[in-house]
């Protein structure tokens, strides 16, 4: 029987290390509170932690500790322990970002790229950005933990095997492992959305949340779903495709061959192709440039006041709110966060959807879906790739640890900024 869930990492040094992360300058008093360990327990756990430097110690600021005279030493992540370099794979560029042992972006980098390129061809260019990249950060190769590539499709993080995307002409590619043999590095791989989702619950609006699903609207449609603070692979390590469900039996042609999904109705490419412009759905591969300043031109016209324009956007919402109302009457999640570089339309096309999603709810629904506009930057990526891969590395953070484990959590607290 295929795993659905990830299970969570049990490791004791990894609930500690992430607690920490959580909780920066933390006292072992209040670590132990936290994660139900004794105190002695906690001490030896983070006594080896120091020893591996991923910890440090931080005097607090009065210097004394309840009274009795003795120094007060906080911790918190080591910072310089090590870094990951995140990678996202877009049909325009590739995007390298490398974050450091917290998750933060300290330098990123943009390579142009065209995609549905031969895998080879695709291969030579991340191992080239990726030597450029760290001479330009000026960090040594050895310092760097892992490497993850986000990448639009069917992927699965498990064998890290592509399966299909739009980056490739070839199907079913180990990208993993093939990466792994060029480079001496530990490679992860990840749907982009899986990674957008990550992000969010790490270090984004799904701080808190147990239960929640984030869609990304840009080129295509994509979808992430946490379940139980889980991120939900779905069999064989590939999760949910909302972008290619259905809103309309034999309809408009999706790029993924089949006939009348929600992508072929939302997307940027549909939205451009519903607004009698010249490009095709082929035109993002053959001037991906154009492509974004053509989008990016219409979405503005439509913001203000084109007739013409404002409807294709509205009903572009309202196909996009037919298939989130799907997903909710399906998973009810507590919260679907909207994200992508389709949030630049706004609110002429989340309006619409929200609005469609709601007109469609349950009439025996007592339960209110809460709705999310968050528009990130480019380093979301980065900080997704960099949970994925801490995560691994939080669980059993020796130098000896296991990187084939696909056991992955995450999750905080953060009072989101737009709420519908």
């Amino acid at each position: 029987m295929s795993r659905q869930l990830a299970q969570k990492p049990t490791s004791s040094r990894y609930r500690v290390l992430d607690t920490i992360r959580r909780h920066p300058n933390i006292s072992r008093v209040e670590l132990a509170s936290l994660t139900d360990f004794s105190r002695a327990a906690v001490t030896g756990i983070t006594q080896g932690l120091l020893d591996a430097s991923l910890i440090v110690e931080t005097p607090l600021a009065d210097g004394k500790e309840g009274g009795r005279g003795r120094p007060r030493k906080m911790l918190d992540i080591n910072a310089e322990a090590g870094y990951v370099l995140g990678i996202k794979l877009s049909l325009h560029q590739m995007s390298f970002s490398v974050t450091d042992f917290t998750g933060n972006v300290v330098h990123t980098m943009h390579l142009p790229f065209r995609g549905n390129q031969n895998c080879d061809v695709t291969l030579d260019i991340i191992e080239m950005g990726i030597q450029r990249c760290l001479k330009n950060a000026d960090i040594k190769r050895e310092k760097i933990l892992g490497v993850c590539i986000g990448i639009p499709g069917y992927v699965s993080h498990e064998t890290g095997m592509c399966h299909w995307s739009p980056i490739f002409t070839e199907r079913d590619i180990p990208v993993a492992r093939l990466l792994q043999e060029r480079l001496g590095l530990k490679i992860f791989i990840e749907n982009d959305a899986n990674l957008v989702t990550l992000a969010e619950h790490w270090f984004g609006e799904g701080r808190g949340l147990s239960c929640f699903a984030v869609v990304t609207v840009e080129h295509g449609i994509g979808m992430g779903l946490v379940v139980d603070d889980d991120l939900y692979r779905g069999a064989n390590g590939i999760g949910p495709e909302l972008g290619h469900s259905k809103v309309e039996i034999d309809g408009r042609l999706c790029r993924c061959g089949q006939l009348g999904c929600v992508e072929a109705y939302a997307s940027d490419y549909a939205i451009l192709r519903e607004a009698d412009v010249e490009f095709s759905i082929d035109a993002y591969n053959e001037n991906p440039k154009a492509y974004h300043e053509t989008i990016s031109k219409i979405t503005e016209r439509a913001r203000n006041n084109d007739e013409h324009l404002s409807a294709v956007f509205k009903n572009a919402g309202k196909r996009l709110g037919q298939a989130v109302a799907n997903m909710i009457a399906i998973l009810n999640p507590q919260t679907v966060i909207f994200t992508g570089d389709g949030m630049r339309a706004g609110e002429i096309l989340i309006t619409p959807a929200i609005e469609e999603a709601r007109r469609l709810k349950l009439s025996g629904d007592k339960n209110e879906t809460e709705f999310i506009t968050h528009i990130w930057g480019d380093e979301v990526w980065a900080r997704g790739a960099a949970a994925l891969t801490l995560q691994h590395i939080y669980a059993e953070p020796d130098e000896k640890q296991n990187f084939s484990s696909s056991k992955i959590t995450g999750s905080t607290k953060l009072k989101p900024t737009k709420r519908a």
